[in-house]
């Protein structure tokens, strides 16, 4: 980090920008959040930089771009069809560019601010889609047996879906654009490019980068129009080989790994190809953070989480006399700390007796979370003691039963389903597997939190006063919004230890 000389000296080269965007590049205040996306719709403003994202055909002779946040791409290179070029960023400024002078320091960080800017004008052209699909499925992919952890990405989700309305017609398609509440398929490829577009992130700030694959049996002909729309719009690499055979599934778990960070590898390694898959697709969102305001790790102690099978011992990180704004529902306290990547973690504590799942069931979390805080009536300002345990959480999700409850069932039906904008070279193809996996670790540090999506197919009531603490020693439900409150990762957690 930039120590407060050299932080007031980007101050003054970038005088010029006004004080909201200037206060984001100090690092101490984030712009505003545009969740509720209420107002008339927006025309959707092009990120040149974004949209620069190609098909890049195999063989070329120009370099394979690593992941963007690490890894290589050795175990993918003799499968790649064609890969999906992600763009270079502008950064951060960072301590070494002042040795370049203020001016240098100065188009550097105009050149940032100005790709913020552009990117935060994305969210306009799918204003209010995902808080729907959020209220429909958090339900049913947070529930699951007492005292289980569990955590579900809206946004990898939603992506994934999304790419498998491309690749179906018919009702197996009119299903899931019910689902992604979406009258026509060109809605869909507007709204997932511009929530790629307005979530990632790779400033050296922060991570927060969107993926995507589909891989190909090798005997079979696809369309290359789809596979055209599906790198265009969904920045989707292809990939092609032997399915069933070690080599490519070495390769799909190498792609997964890559673009999570390493973060799944336990669960990555339960993803195998049959010899009986046609095609899968997969989506990944990798994700990390610092807070705003570090904990201090001196304050870190060992103290009690009293968990729905019994107390447990856990690390608490602690802040104290925080200014903080304390929310009150109907059965829950909530707040939110601020990251340095303009998002939040908000952490909603239920009351004495009642479970995060009542909360999540109900709606009363999502009502919340996607609520314009400014209204909430029940709110006030404290200096909040916060204690904190630190959490490392992960969990597994079949999410064939939830689609199908939700609607989406002839995709699974080899009798109904239909996946002739994929191939034409056989019938009777179906979802076999849909697969989704999470973690999320916060730390004194902040936030580091992946998440996976693989389709395969085959033939309490507030205090009075000034003072606040606000203890999270039992089952809590949190959620991780990015810069425009995107619920990019929510959960419930009953223990904090992974």
């Amino acid at each position: 980090m930039m120590n407060e000389q050299e932080q007031d000296r980007l101050m003054d080269a970038i005088g010029e920008i006004d004080e909201q965007t200037v206060a984001q590049a100090h690092g101490r205040q984030h712009a505003a959040p545009v969740w509720r996306w209420a107002g008339a719709a927006a025309a959707c403003v092009a990120l040149a930089l974004l949209a620069a994202v190609l098909l890049r055909p195999a063989g070329t002779n120009e370099p394979e771009k690593p992941a963007p946040h690490g890894g290589g791409t050795t175990a993918l290179a003799a499968y790649a069809a064609a890969r999906a070029v992600y763009p270079d960023t502008p950064q951060r400024p960072s301590e070494d560019d002042w040795e370049k002078g203020d001016d240098y320091v100065s188009e550097l960080t105009e050149q940032w601010i100005a790709a913020q800017r552009a990117r935060q004008t994305q969210s306009a052209a799918y204003a209010g889609t995902l808080e729907g699909f959020l209220r429909r499925t958090a339900p049913v992919f947070l529930s699951g047996e007492a005292s289980e952890n569990r955590l579900y990405s809206p946004v990898n989700v939603y992506l994934a879906l999304a790419m498998l309305s491309e690749l179906t017609d018919g009702n197996s398609r009119g299903q899931i654009l019910a689902l992604l509440d979406a009258p026509d398929i060109e809605t869909v490829r507007q709204r997932a490019k511009a929530l790629w577009a307005a979530q990632y992130q790779n400033d050296g700030l922060t991570s927060c980068v969107l993926a995507a694959s589909v891989w190909l049996a090798d005997k079979l002909t696809f369309v290359p129009e789809t596979l055209r729309t599906l790198a265009q719009d969904y920045y989707a690499s292809s990939f092609r080989g032997e399915m069933g055979s070690p080599e490519l599934d070495a390769a799909l778990q190498a792609w997964l790994n890559e673009q999570t960070g390493g973060l799944l590898e336990e669960q990555v390694s339960g993803v195998t190809l049959s010899p009986e898959t046609v095609l899968a697709l997969a989506t990944t969102v990798y994700f990390r953070t610092q807070w705003s305001q570090k904990f201090y790790d001196g304050n870190t102690a060992p103290d009690t989480f009293h968990a729905a099978g019994g107390d447990v011992t856990c690390d608490f990180m602690h802040q104290y006399d925080a200014l903080n704004t304390v929310y009150a529902g109907e059965r829950f306290a909530a707040l939110a700390l601020d990251l340095e990547s303009g998002g939040k973690l908000w952490l909603l504590l239920p009351d004495e007796g009642v479970s995060p799942e009542e909360l999540v069931q109900n709606g009363e979390a999502t009502d919340f979370l996607l609520a314009d805080k400014s209204g909430w009536a029940a709110q006030n300002t404290y200096l909040v003691d916060l204690s904190l345990p630190k959490f490392d959480v992960s969990s597994e999700t079949d999410l064939g039963k939830g689609l199908r409850s939700l609607g989406v069932t002839d995709v699974f039906d080899d009798a109904l389903s239909d996946f002739t904008p994929m191939t034409t070279d056989m019938t009777g193809i179906y979802v076999s597997r849909a697969s989704h996996a999470v973690r999320v670790a916060v730390d004194e540090e902040g936030v580091t939190a992946a998440a996976f999506t693989v389709i395969l197919t085959c033939g309490a009531a507030l205090p009075q006063g000034e003072k606040y603490a606000f203890t999270v020693d039992r089952p809590f439900f949190f959620a991780i919004t990015g810069e425009d409150e995107t619920p990019l990762f929510t959960g419930v957690v009953h223990t904090p230890a992974a």
